[in-house]
């Protein structure tokens, strides 16, 4: 079975066992699954059985049907949800020397470009961690008193720039040979950490935004239809209460217009309600936070132009066989590095004029 076509929920389920000390193994369009005790009872399950999501192969005997919106999916979601996925993960160390430099330099003026300059390698590389963030969320979208949606939104962060990483990055990180056991992150690798938490956050809050702003297109024909309803509905109100007060005695007639007036109030009160009902709002809940220590080399190097020299360090990512993105040491652009007279900048914050 191929696990890319395995319902998303019982995906989410088989992993949840996974991660608790269970086994599964794929069979065809099912899934042979033996539980822990603890998991077996938490789940009141039997702690050997076969799962499926297709109806159709779980009306053969002894196979149990676990889709989305199934009780026991829904169980395991909200002990995620509750105790939460913290930890530190660490990927193999290389147990070879650095790259030479030679090679490092190649590498570095492929990846950095430099305009009115040149970077070399000044130094010797250095053994170093670098810490990549891992976070998962759980989005609620309203969109009306009605309408309610959850999506599962997750980011991958380089600690170091704070910059996102790519999918294919992404992929070979959790490719790469674990650690058996990863050294304790120290203090700098803790602070890059937290420093990037927010910026982390920021990208799913987006992310969360643009989803609610779809979700809220989708309502707005039915918020304009109610609203529409409820102007046309107290405009008939108003027109007939006009009518009777222009043929009414005076004392009749200044009862009929303060009914309009208190009329036009609640015109005023239904519309906001109206307005509230479909003012949409979402929330996000982080379930899943992992630190991912990638081993790597710091490289030393220099960007020269002409006799000036501005030092900069890299760094080697051994997993990814590349270095890592980094950002203009001035501006904290991730634009093409420029080298001028003074300082050594990039294309956005050194203008042409000024860096010629």
């Amino acid at each position: 079975m191929n696990p890319g076509n395995v319902d998303p929920g019982l995906r989410f389920w088989l992993r949840y066992v996974d991660d608790r000390g269970g086994l599964t193994e794929p069979a065809g369009d099912s899934t042979l699954v033996m539980l822990p005790e603890s998991v077996a009872a938490q789940f009141d399950l039997p702690d050997e059985l076969v799962v499926t999501a297709e109806p159709d192969i779980a009306r053969d005997d002894g196979v149990v049907l676990l889709a989305t919106g199934h009780p026991v999916l829904v169980q395991a979601a909200d002990a995620t949800l509750s105790d939460g996925d913290v930890g530190v993960m660490g990927l193999a160390t290389p147990s070879g020397p650095a790259p030479g430099s030679a090679f490092l330099e190649e590498r570095v003026r492929d990846q950095f470009p430099v305009e009115h300059g040149k970077i070399e390698v000044s130094g010797l590389p250095t053994r170093i961690v670098r810490p990549v963030l891992r976070l998962g969320a759980l989005a609620t979208y309203t969109v009306s008193a009605e309408e309610t949606y959850q999506e599962r939104l997750e980011c991958w962060v380089d600690a170091g720039s704070g910059l996102r990483l790519a999918p294919d990055v992404v992929a070979r990180l959790q490719a790469a040979p674990r650690a058996d056991a990863p050294a304790a992150p120290g203090a700098p690798v803790l602070d890059a950490v937290a420093g990037a938490l927010d910026t982390a956050h920021g990208i799913l809050d987006d992310a969360a935004q643009r989803r609610r702003t779809a979700l809220s297109g989708q309502a707005s024909d039915a918020h304009r239809r109610e609203r529409a309803h409820a102007r046309d509905y107290y405009a008939d109100v108003l027109r007939s209460l006009e009518r009777r007060r222009a043929g009414a005695e005076v004392d009749r007639a200044e009862l009929l217009a303060a009914r309009a007036q208190s009329t036009k109030e609640e015109r005023t009160r239904r519309l906001l309600e109206i307005d509230e009902k479909y003012q949409a709002r979402h929330e996000i809940r982080p379930y899943r936070l992992h630190a991912m220590l990638v081993p790597g080399w710091r490289v030393p190097v220099d960007v020269r132009r002409g006799p000036r020299r501005y030092p900069l360090t890299v760094d080697w990512l051994a997993p990814l066989g590349a270095f890592a993105q980094e950002r203009c040491p001035h501006c904290g652009s991730t634009a093409t590095l420029s080298a001028s007279k003074t300082r050594l900048g990039c294309t956005v914050c050194l203008p042409a004029a000024v860096s010629a």
